[in-house]
């Protein structure tokens, strides 16, 4: 069963089901989520709806791709299993987050987010007539208003510009490449038998039948053996999946793709053809790779300047299509020219000049660099910390891969160092806000020095023992520490026991992952408060009179709305800055 973690956790997944799909599908989650595996016979039995209404709800779960299926044999009868996916339920949230970050994308990719994310999945077919009508109705609208019509963005292969749209089919050959390239770029993927699949079902599945091949008593050989067996063969498994869900032929043979285009050209004849009779949905993992970039183009920001993340935006936007999961620990590697010759290509290159000072007091026989190409070599080294500077930042952004250090050498962003640096730049944060910066302190000393006893930390952080105390205490209520007991004594007799105190840094993280986790349940209970305070005149909002006339709402009536967005929003803003460190701490994990 895929466990949802906390009780929180579990309350936050029933929230957003039954807010989002109504109280009926939000009834046979929360059986699901409560009981684990269920067959259809016991929903049946333990729900107080119909049957129709059973297996529409289930087939609603199914779309949105928040439901398992698994197989189990049990009596020799083979008995069919379903349970909540629950990353898919989570990913319910970030449909807004979705579309911000592919709405600058050319070609309506934006819409066909827009109708994924509201109907789960999709045929080509569909696909291609609503974004194609949405396509040709913006056309309609910029030619009314005097303008020339939607172009086709990008270049032919001999270099031309395209054709505006200026009818429904060319409208829909454009949605039909659009699609085609959001398909090979990861963005939507291709609904597979085994996408549907648990993944722990089909663990223990192949354990077993690894199991069986073993005729005695396993021996530690054996078990080692088919721990790794299990291993192979999930990653093939996974593999194979990917591969499928990317486009591959039902033959098993890859498709053939042509060499790369240079940026702002396409080839159409190098896109993935559409597979009849195929559904898509959205692929969350390269939306969550592309917000995971913003996170960590911030992250330099915030350390080093603007000049700094601009270069570094070149470098993970040059290398973000090589990315397959966020389980990648480093990119491929890229060299200086490919980071200059992309800067150089840009239609307004930000400036490098001011991003070194002219001289550097550490070593004063340094000169800030002059020409772009040596400023964004030295910025690659500063982004290595080959020079070791900036000692806070405590993370490497780029691993060097080889070379002799000038223009042959070759780096790698290394995915693996900037989460956890940003794990704890949010781990830190969140201590700071929810107890003081003294307790920070004295958190970071014993992270950093190991088991210590009250007076040693003390002395370290130049405090009282009595304030010290106090802040170990804060600490351990809030399980940021632990506690080691070590008696000098048989009777363990607390006046003759050392107790000393460390950081599992691990467990402060999953501690912390319970804590969002139960701020996130708190805030939709919230939202769910706020509008049933006010459901009657929510309903008499959404009435289509009062959409198209809003004067006809009293001014009472219209200053309780605005109150009630006020509320709505800061609620809604409170969600998404919780969300973001749940998902930096999640992926360190």
């Amino acid at each position: 069963m895929s466990g949802t973690g906390s009780s929180d956790r579990s309350r936050l997944l029933e929230h957003l089901i039954h807010a989002q799909f109504g109280p009926a599908v939000g009834e046979i989650a929360g059986l699901l989520l409560t009981r684990g595996s269920l067959p259809i016979t016991h929903l049946l039995r333990l729900s107080s709806l119909p049957p129709p209404i059973v297996f529409s709800s289930l087939l609603v779960l199914s779309l949105h791709s928040m439901l398992y299926h698994s197989e189990n044999e049990i009596n020799g009868r083979l008995l069919e299993l379903y349970e909540i996916n629950p990353v898919g339920v989570e990913n319910r949230r970030r449909g807004s987050l979705y579309y911000d970050l592919v709405e600058a994308m050319p070609d309506g990719l934006s819409e066909a987010v827009m109708a994924l994310w509201k109907e789960g999945m999709l045929s080509g077919p569909q696909i291609v007539g609503e974004v194609g009508k949405k396509i040709w109705e913006e056309a309609q609208v910029k030619e009314a208003l005097g303008g020339d019509g939607v172009k086709q963005n990008g270049k032919s292969k001999k270099g031309k510009e395209k054709e505006k749209i200026t009818s429904l089919p060319q409208a829909e050959k454009a949605a039909q490449i659009m699609l085609r390239r959001a398909i090979r770029d990861g963005f939507i993927s291709i609904v597979t038998p085994g996408s549907q699949l648990s993944p722990e079902s089909l663990e223990i599945k192949w354990e077993e039948e690894l199991k069986l091949r073993i005729k005695n008593i396993p021996t530690s050989k054996d078990l080692k053996e088919m721990k790794e067996a299990l291993r192979e063969k999930k990653a093939q498994w996974f593999e194979e999946e990917w591969e499928r869900a990317r486009g591959k032929l039902p033959g098993g043979d890859p498709i053939k793709r042509k060499k790369r285009m240079l940026e702002g050209e396409e080839d159409d004849e190098s896109l993935i053809a559409l597979q009849k009779g195929a559904f898509y949905r959205l692929n969350a993992e390269r939306f969550h790779i592309r917000w995971r970039n913003e996170l960590m183009l911030a992250y330099a920001k915030n350390i080093y300047n603007d000049a700094v993340a601009a270069v570094f935006e070149i470098i993970l936007k040059m290398v973000e299509n090589e990315v397959e999961t966020l389980e990648d620990q480093q990119s491929r590697t890229f060299t200086w020219n490919e980071v200059v010759s992309r800067y150089t290509a840009l239609p307004n290159p930000p400036p490098l000049t001011n991003c070194f000072v002219p001289t550097s007091s550490l070593d004063p026989t340094w000169n800030a660099p002059t020409r772009v190409a040596d400023n964004i070599h030295e910025i690659c080294r500063v982004l290595e910390r080959d020079d070791n500077m900036q000692v806070e930042a405590g993370r490497r952004f780029l691993t060097s891969m080889g070379g002799n250090g000038g223009a042959s050498t070759k780096w790698a962003v290394n995915y693996t160092e900037l989460t956890r640096g940003m794990t704890r730049a949010a781990v830190e944060a969140l201590i700071k806000a929810k107890i003081d910066p003294v307790s920070l302190r004295c958190w970071r000393i014993l992270e950093d020095k190991g088991k210590l006893d009250e007076k040693h930390l003390a002395r370290l952080a130049f405090l009282p023992v009595k304030e010290a105390r106090e802040c170990l205490g804060k600490l351990t209520a809030a399980a940021l520490i632990e506690q080691q007991e070590v008696p000098r004594s048989a009777d363990r007799a607390p006046t003759r026991t050392f107790f000393l105190w460390f950081v599992d840094y691990n467990k402060v993280v999953e501690a912390l992952i319970d804590h969002q986790y139960k701020a996130l349940a708190n805030l939709q209970a919230q939202k769910s408060h706020q509008l049933g305070l006010r459901k009657a005149l929510v309903e008499k909002r959404e009435r289509s009179d009062v959409r198209e006339d809003p004067k006809l709402l009293s001014k009472r009536d219209q200053e309780q709305i605005r109150e009630l967005d006020d509320k709505l929003e800061a609620l809604t803003v409170a969600e998404m800055r919780i969300d973001k460190d749940l998902f930096i701490m999640q992926t360190s994990l």
